[in-house]
């Protein structure tokens, strides 16, 4: 399960949280932290309909109440009613709050606590947040998300996963794999977990030396997704344009291994294509294909295959990347068009199969290719 606020309290800057009120909910999920003040002062109109995340740790020092106590209570009722887990505050102008205020949060399971003095809001929501992206990391640990990718996780995990990450998953998910030199993951967990827009929308998550962006949304159309990845793109400064990267099929929250196969046979697909498909339907027969590279009998169909022709395998090469162009690989490889058509023949009768047609040789080059070229890369 999620981060709760009974976990938190172990934190070591809410180590000296003293609970005040609403004992009955400490079971309450812990997914973010955030600081309340000015926004329920008086006199000031501010929209608070978006100005709290729910599943959130709320701290004050309720100076907007400093003359005035009893706009405390329904600054309370309101985080309450916005989703918001818990609240604290520091004992700066209030040791003690008002009567209704204890009455309220004990009514409704609403857990308050005190603090004094010494501890800076920025540390505790350091903490938080620290301890939010490690849960993330537990439940989307490699392992877990290798077990998803090879179709090896059973229903039970995939629904312990789906509940205890931080990102709450809406009607549609969506994923994307990426994975390149240029890609800093530190600073992009970091900017992830600072932005309060993107985890609402999506979650990032490591996988070898890539990530994983799972993307989930109240619509059930991969234009949505497309636009919150690229929001993503832009806000963690990704290397590469979100119209690069190969979304997934759409999926409900409980396909969530799905998601990431999808997502990651994509991206293997697209290591040895020039034709980059933006979605997973584009792949064609390789979305069959891809999520069967290891298994025994495809892995021995595509090494023997290979092993036969080794003594060609820069024509192999340019050939599938040129998509059976005859006179693109001549092109590419700097020699005759007919040079290129006689190894094609040559390669046939080397396969035993020298009646095969160039889009036959095609089809059987790209399949064994492409799943060598997937195991090397996973």
């Amino acid at each position: 399960m999620a981060l709760t606020v009974k976990d938190i309290l172990n934190l070591p800057s809410l180590e000296q949280f003293s609970l005040v009120a609403g004992k009955g909910g400490l079971d309450r999920d812990i997914t973010t932290a955030g600081i309340a003040d000015y926004e329920f002062a008086e006199g000031i109109d501010y929209d608070l309909s978006h100005a709290f995340e729910r599943d959130s740790l709320v701290i004050s020092s309720l100076l907007f109440a400093k003359d005035a106590p009893s706009l405390i209570l329904p600054a309370i009722k309101r985080l309450n009613e916005s989703g918001v887990s818990a609240f604290a505050y520091k004992e700066i102008l209030f040791k003690t709050l008002p009567e209704e205020v204890i009455s309220y949060a004990d009514k409704n399971d609403f857990p308050i606590f005190s603090y004094q003095d010494g501890t800076w809001f920025e540390n505790i929501i350091f903490d938080v947040m620290t301890a939010v992206e490690r849960d993330d990391a537990r439940y989307l640990s490699e392992a877990h998300i290798e077990k998803m990718i090879k179709d090896a996780a059973s229903p039970e995990e995939i629904e312990r996963i789906r509940r205890g990450i931080s990102l709450l998953l809406n009607k549609s998910i969506s994923a994307a794999y990426l994975k390149t030199p240029q890609l800093d993951a530190v600073r992009v967990f970091r900017a992830y977990y600072m932005s309060k827009n993107l985890r609402e929308k999506l979650l990032v998550s490591k996988y070898e030396d890539g990530i994983f962006i799972l993307i989930t949304t109240s619509k059930w159309n991969e234009t949505s997704h497309r636009i919150i990845l690229d929001e993503a793109c832009q806000t963690l400064s990704l290397p590469v344009n979100a119209a690069d990267i190969t979304l997934s099929r759409l999926h409900p929250a409980p396909e969530l291994h799905q998601a990431f196969r999808e997502a990651y046979y994509a991206w293997a697909a697209n290591l040895v294509s020039l034709r980059k498909a933006s979605s997973y339907e584009a792949l064609g027969v390789y979305a069959a294909i891809l999520p069967l590279a290891g298994t025994p009998e495809l892995r021995s169909y595509a090494q023997d295959y290979l092993d036969k022709l080794k003594d060609y395998k820069d024509t192999i090469k340019s050939y599938i990347h040129n998509g059976g162009d005859v006179i693109a690989t001549s092109l590419d490889l700097h020699c005759h068009a007919n040079t290129i058509r006689y190894r094609l023949n040559k390669m046939k009768t080397i396969a035993d199969a020298p009646n095969e047609t160039d889009h036959e040789l095609f089809r059987d080059l790209s399949i064994a290719y492409i799943v060598m070229k997937t195991l090397e890369n996973s």
